[in-house]
This record gives structure tokens, C-alpha cells and sequence, in this order.
């Protein structure tokens, strides 16, 4: 448990990644192997991947879901937080070829003839968190991105040939990163628990 512990105490977003590192498939295998172990309403696992390594395709992707960044989600993140050079990680990640540069895309779909919509992010996102954890366990860094205007789903079930029950949500963007990724900043747990009731300190 110690070393998992450790994983998640280092988990980080990476927006920089060397394009030319190698991801074998044989990791690719262990990491959804992971994924696939996460638990889902009434354990219909209804998640499929499409593991995405053409060039082209993966800057379709990158830029269909840069739209979110750009249609609004950017203008949000940059009135709400104080940190410049978060914003500017952000913003190079989204708008000059830091996601586009992962040599691996993992399309993340739920499967509504499994499970109805409403349980699907329940669903999706334990399964996309152990991806996450065993991409780090095995020395990658990986990156999330999540949302898609209504366009933005018909193209990539179009260009990655998904029917009409698959439900694009996330993509993982994994590689090595291009630099040594710094420790993770978060809030103190105790910052954002209470005791029995909101606003009673931990």
C-alpha cells in the first residue's frame, strides 16, 4: 500500500511530453488492464478505449477537445486562479502542441447500451483514474482531458469509428515527459475536510 500511496501522492499532470519516446504496447496492455479494474455502477464496466498512435489523428484529437479550452473553459481558468505559471502550463498544453506531442492518445467511451447516461461518469472515471496510476507507476506521464462540444462527439465517433452507443468523454494523453515533472501542488487535506458538519475543522 506504501507505494501505491506514494504513486498518488506524486500524480501529476504532464503537458510536455518527448515525442520521441517508444510506449510499448505491452504497457499500454498493463495500464488498461488497470483501468478495466475499476469499479462501475452495478459493475456493467462499460467503458471501451481506442488506443490512438497515428500522428494525424491524435492532432485531430488534440484540437477537437482544445475547443472546451477555447470556447470558454480557458477564460474561466484564467479568471479564477492566481497561479501564472499554471495558466501558462495550461495554455501551452491546450493551444501549442503540448497534448498533440504524446505519442499515445486513449480515447476514454462509455457504452449507454450498458449503462444509462447518467451513470456514466460514475462509471468512466474510476477506470480513467487507475489508468492514470499505472501510466505513473510505469514511469510516464499522462495527461487528461475531458469534454467535447456536441460537434466535437460527432467527429471523433466518426474519425475513430465509434457507433452510435459509444460516448467519447475523456482522452488520456500518455509518454515520457519531455523534463523531469516537479512534485504535484495541492491544498491540504485538512483545508477542505470537516467534522460532522461543513465549517466544523477537521
Amino acid at each position: 500500500m506504501g507505494d501505491l500511496l506514494a504513486i498518488m501522492h506524486a500524480q501529476r499532470a504532464c503537458r510536455r511530453f518527448d515525442p520521441s519516446a517508444d510506449v510499448p504496447d505491452s504497457d499500454i496492455e498493463q495500464i488498461l488492464q488497470a483501468a478495466v479494474h475499476a469499479p462501475s455502477a452495478e459493475n456493467t464496466q462499460p467503458w471501451a478505449f481506442v488506443v490512438v498512435r497515428d500522428q494525424k489523428t491524435r492532432s485531430l484529437l488534440a484540437d477537437w477537445w482544445t475547443e472546451t479550452w477555447n470556447a470558454g473553459g480557458g477564460d474561466f481558468i484564467r479568471s479564477s486562479l492566481d497561479d501564472k505559471a499554471l495558466i501558462a502550463d495550461l495554455e501551452y498544453g491546450f493551444n501549442r502542441g503540448g497534448f498533440a506531442a504524446a505519442p499515445v492518445v486513449v480515447a476514454v467511451c462509455v457504452d449507454t447500451g450498458r449503462v444509462a447516461e447518467i451513470y456514466a461518469p460514475s462509471s468512466i472515471y474510476p477506470a480513467v483514474q487507475n489508468l492514470l496510476l499505472a501510466a505513473a507507476d510505469l514511469g510516464y506521464g499522462s495527461c487528461l482531458t475531458t469534454g467535447l462540444t456536441t460537434f466535437g462527439v460527432d467527429r471523433v465517433r466518426e474519425l475513430l469509428g465509434l457507433p452510435g452507443t459509444l460516448l467519447p468523454m475523456a482522452a488520456v494523453y500518455l509518454g515520457a515527459p519531455a523534463k523531469k515533472l516537479s512534485p504535484p501542488r495541492r491544498r491540504p487535506a485538512a483545508l477542505v475536510t470537516f467534522r460532522e458538519r461543513y465549517g466544523n475543522a477537521w
